[in-house]
């Protein structure tokens, strides 16, 4: 089955007064009126859209429409004097460039916010078509020098679009917890197999990139299915793995070289490096309360309850001196003393589950606090775990407001219960 050709297409804007200059492309020089006839010398094209304003077509026009080539079209767009006439050449200049296209601006001529609409116009036909931004040429004539026959060099700048890429995907992993983009853009960056086998130097970037991809997937997906005791681990190598692979951020993939910090910055508050030690406890417990505020504070709910009935569980263990992390042996116990205690405050409660932990449940001043904390806490659970397929299902908002009426008790309990740092 054949594959779908990919159409490249160059999108070049002309300015009102050509000037002859010789530029400099991979070693070979070119000569145009106009930087779009170097481009037409040397770069692969289907169809050369060439935005024009009034003034542009009649003076500068001409020089490519004598090159006789049906690839080369004009493109008629406004000034720019205003917001509103730039966003008409944004509607105008998209609504050639269809899904999957590969692109090449070149922003030589034009008006000075010229670049900054490129990039733009970048961003957004990456994001809502699919395409591949193969170049962003600027033939930069003011550093030509034709005394001294110095060639105005050709930049491309498309390495700089990826910026926002990084910066979007670095926000996505900080703020919500997902660092599938940011890890997919790190394993982009992995030296290829000819790099590998050709330059031995390159073998420690790619170890270094792994890594970092590994200690970023490990801590999404942990935090992604409320595993604390894993986010805490991955947390503590976190810091380290990418500490270590800043030389390799800053030669393969610099937009993350300076923002890595902000992923250690986020992340680092979990970590503990042996959170399931008897001495680590109590640190564990208070961090596990801050998971569950960063996920209220994203509104994860379903996490955020998920974990809030588990930790509050897992403080009296402690309390009590039960294992933390055996149910068999320990938390259904505990689990037990909650429940006796909810069922006593109804008007016809049932017989009491066997508990060992009933006397020293009662005995705690914040016995019937702790209570309505845990049944609150089970109805909300059960009412997720349900998915609202009940005959009254509460609201999504009504489960969040409840979440957060509960958000400041978990505080107090943690205060009065947890023992001292």
């Amino acid at each position: 089955m054949s594959q779908t050709k990919i159409i490249t297409k160059i999108i070049t804007f002309l300015g009102k007064y050509p000037r002859e200059t010789i530029y400099s492309h991979s070693n070979r020089t070119y000569k145009g009126q106009v930087f779009a006839e170097a481009l037409h010398q040397f770069c692969e094209y289907d169809t050369m859209l060439v935005c024009v304003t009034e003034e542009a077509k009649a003076t500068t026009w001409p020089l490519l429409e004598a090159l006789g080539d049906a690839r080369i079209k004009p493109i008629d767009i406004p000034t720019g004097r205003t917001t509103e006439e730039m966003w008409e050449t944004f509607k105008i200049i998209t609504q050639y460039v269809d899904e999957d296209d590969c692109v090449i601006f070149d922003i030589t001529h034009g008006l000075r916010s010229l670049p900054f609409l490129v990039f733009l116009f970048a961003a957004y036909l990456k994001a809502a078509k699919n395409v591949t931004i193969a170049a962003i040429y600027y033939g930069a004539p003011e550093l030509s020098d034709s005394k001294n026959n110095v060639p105005a060099p050709v930049i491309d700048l498309s390495e700089f679009v990826s910026m926002i890429d990084w910066i979007t995907a670095t926000n996505q992993f900080v703020k919500i917890g997902d660092g599938r983009e940011l890890a997919n853009l790190l394993k982009s960056a992995i030296p290829s197999t000819f790099e590998l086998s050709e330059i031995p130097s390159s073998r420690q970037i790619r170890d270094n990139l792994k890594n970092s991809v590994e200690a970023i997937e490990n801590i999404s997906l942990a935090l992604s299915v409320t595993r604390p005791i894993e986010t805490m681990q991955s947390a503590t190598k976190l810091e380290e793995i990418l500490q270590k692979a800043a030389p390799s951020f800053a030669d393969r993939a610099k937009p993350f070289s300076l923002l890595s910090d902000k992923v250690v910055q986020q992340y680092g508050q979990f970590a503990l490096e042996n959170p399931k030690d008897e001495a680590a406890l109590s640190q564990n417990l208070r961090l596990q309360l801050q998971m569950i505020q960063w996920y209220i504070d994203r509104d994860q709910l379903v996490q955020a309850v998920t974990l809030a009935r588990e930790w509050l569980v897992s403080i009296l263990a402690l309390r009590f001196g039960e294992p933390m992390f055996d149910y068999s042996r320990g938390r259904k116990y505990v689990e037990a003393a909650l429940n006796n205690a909810v069922e006593q405050n109804r008007p016809h409660p049932r017989p009491p589950l066997d508990s060992r932990c009933n006397e020293k449940f009662a005995a705690l001043p914040q016995a019937n606090e702790l209570a309505s904390v845990w049944s609150q806490m089970a109805e909300l659970r059960n009412d997720i775990a349900h998915c609202g397929m009940n005959n009254q299902p509460q609201t999504a908002g009504s489960i969040k407001k409840k979440v957060l009426s509960l958000s400041p008790k978990f505080k107090t309990i943690s205060e009065e219960l947890l023992p001292d740092k």
